[in-house]
């Protein structure tokens, strides 16, 4: 369990840097690049989220 927790903590931490990175990329890069990378990152997150979800449903125990 401790494991698991662990693993969360990482994730959660990589969720916020991402965020960070699109959301400073929409905001300096020009247009459609800051877009595109803001997008990309949003998506990643969207991963993120779906590997907690199913890291979270599986029952090692």
């Amino acid at each position: 369990m401790a494991k698991r927790k662990t693993i969360f903590i990482v994730l959660w931490i990589f969720i916020v840097i991402i965020a960070a990175a699109s959301l400073v990329s929409l905001i300096i890069l020009p247009q459609w690049k800051g877009i595109f990378i803001a997008g990309t990152g949003g998506f990643l997150i969207l991963n993120l989220f779906l590997s907690m979800f199913f890291i979270r449903k599986n029952k090692m125990d």
